[in-house]
């Protein structure tokens, strides 16, 4: 599965997608996710109630590219998930970072700390413990832009080549040479989950496909126009 970014809200999600109540077990407010079609704003109540529970299922759950089918009334269309991102980590939260699928990023993070080298080998790991599982081992003198450091605990959320790739214990991080004077550590900031999706839309024999980005900063996913995907 694609999307099993853990993020603290996640189960809320998951409940979501299955029962239709929103996230503070309340109705669920009525999103359309088509808004951003041509033709979605001709979406009726039924149209957009059994879009809303589709769409939330495949952004949750989807795999990369594997189209995800709905219908009701008048209209058929489908999700197909893209890439995973992560947002907030940058000093203009609509920034949104390509992310490895599987992280476990339910934290608050220290942010802005720079550009690091890896002092010796260290292992990438998909949470930020000892006991989360090693995705693979970095070599020293690997450099890491460490884009959040997990408040009161010792890892590093690290990205490469502007994508973030896992954690790495912060004793295997020094500042990378030529920036050790350079001041480091933003704001502290959550991070929120984000998914680019393509989306077709038919409605009495006239199409559309539009692609598209959407986040969840607390309050259930919506759609999200980015300033920018690093």
């Amino acid at each position: 599965m694609t999307v099993l970014i853990r993020f603290a809200t996640a189960a809320s999600f998951a409940a979501l997608a299955a029962c239709a109540t929103g996230p503070f077990g309340g109705p669920p407010e009525r999103v359309n996710f088509a808004a951003d079609s041509a033709l979605g704003a001709e979406l009726g109540v039924r149209e957009i109630d059994a879009l809303y529970p589709a769409f939330v299922a495949a952004i949750e759950g989807g795999k990369k590219g594997e189209e995800r089918p709905w219908t009701a009334g008048s209209a058929t269309g489908s999700i197909t998930p893209g890439q995973d991102l992560v947002g907030n980590l940058k000093p203009n939260p609509m920034t949104l970072l390509p992310v490895d699928p599987g992280l476990d990023l339910g934290y608050s993070f220290e942010t802005e700390l720079g550009l690091h080298a890896l002092a010796r080998n260290a292992n990438l790991r998909s949470g930020p413990s000892e006991e989360a599982r090693t995705l693979s081992v970095l070599s020293a003198g690997t450099a890491v832009d460490a884009v959040g450091k997990v408040v009161g605990e010792p890892w590093l959320l690290i990205a490469i080549n502007g994508r973030v790739r896992g954690y790495v214990h912060e004793s295997l991080a020094v500042k990378a040479p030529g920036t050790e004077l350079d001041l480091a550590g933003g704001p502290i900031r959550r991070a929120y989950p984000c998914r680019a999706f393509d989306q077709t839309l038919v409605i009495f024999g006239r199409s559309d496909r539009w692609t598209g980005v959407a986040c969840d900063r607390g309050d259930g996913w919506r759609l999200e126009r980015p300033v920018g995907i690093s």
